[in-house]
């Protein structure tokens, strides 16, 4: 089923910080950690359900202004680090930060570099943090729940997820990165994408449950992924966890719900 996941992933929910004023940091108590999950779109076409629909490079010019135009934005979170969705404790992405650091490495175009990288270092830290993982498998064979989804996920009937996609790819075409970000990481946007996995949850009862087998394998997943949140932050840290916006809303509920996180406001900043 991991093979599958990763087919199958779409663009991989306030606290003391949502009243903040518009791109104005503030700092969190000194016994919590301030968390912003901001859920972004992969930048460069995965092999998802959904895959973007740029019709240019990230590296093209008016592309990489508006590139800063974001980083600086969020840069007025004043971050003490950014976490990425790169494999947990793999070491190639930390290696490859301070390499860009010292100007010894060129940015690829995915938004890893593009808005982690950028913002990391705009913002004085001095490493990256990869928190991704797809967890344990929660099945040991799962051969039959792979064949029924690979033959029926694009079956999955919900329009409030067909609308949010419509949009998504009409930003895509012709709006800008910032018009993106403020659409993705918005209540509607969020709770569209979810529903997806809602819906599919009650699919494939005659073949192992293959739909509530995937949506636990894929909630497991993100339970996982917060976990390595918890690993990295500290009371008194400002975490941007940048991730793609599927993910996001189950980790913010999981900040939103911890009494040793803040939870931050993407929008606050972006606005």
């Amino acid at each position: 089923m991991r093979k599958l996941l990763a087919l199958l992933v779409l663009l991989g929910l306030a606290g003391p910080f949502q009243r903040a004023a518009a791109a104005q940091a503030t700092s969190p108590p000194s016994d919590v950690a301030g968390v912003m999950v901001l859920g972004v779109a992969h930048l460069v076409a995965r092999r998802d359900i959904h895959n973007s629909v740029f019709a240019d490079s990230p590296l093209s010019p008016a592309r990489q202004e508006q590139i800063a135009d974001v980083v600086r934005r969020l840069a007025a979170f004043h971050p003490t680090k950014v976490l990425i969705e790169a494999p947990m404790g793999d070491a190639v992405f930390p290696q490859r930060y301070r390499e860009y650091l010292e100007g010894n490495y060129t940015l690829g175009a995915g938004e890893i570099y593009q808005f982690g990288f950028r913002l990391a270092k705009l913002a004085g830290n001095p490493t990256i943090y990869p928190i991704d993982t797809f967890g344990p498998a929660l099945l040991n064979d799962d051969s039959r729940i792979d064949a029924y989804l690979k033959a029926n996920f694009n079956r999955v009937a919900d329009s409030r997820t067909d609308a949010f996609l419509a949009r998504q790819d009409d930003i895509e075409r012709s709006g800008t990165y910032l018009d993106l970000l403020r659409y993705l990481n918005s209540d509607e946007a969020i709770l569209a994408n979810a529903s997806w996995y809602s819906v599919l949850d009650g699919m494939g009862r005659q073949a192992d449950d293959a739909g509530s087998a995937y949506v636990s394998q894929w909630y497991a997943r993100n339970v996982y992924i917060f976990s390595n949140v918890l690993g990295v932050v500290r009371p008194g840290d400002r975490a941007v966890v940048m991730m793609g916006q599927g993910h996001e809303y189950l980790l913010r509920e999981f900040v939103r719900l911890d009494p040793n996180l803040a939870y931050v406001d993407p929008l606050t900043y972006l606005k």
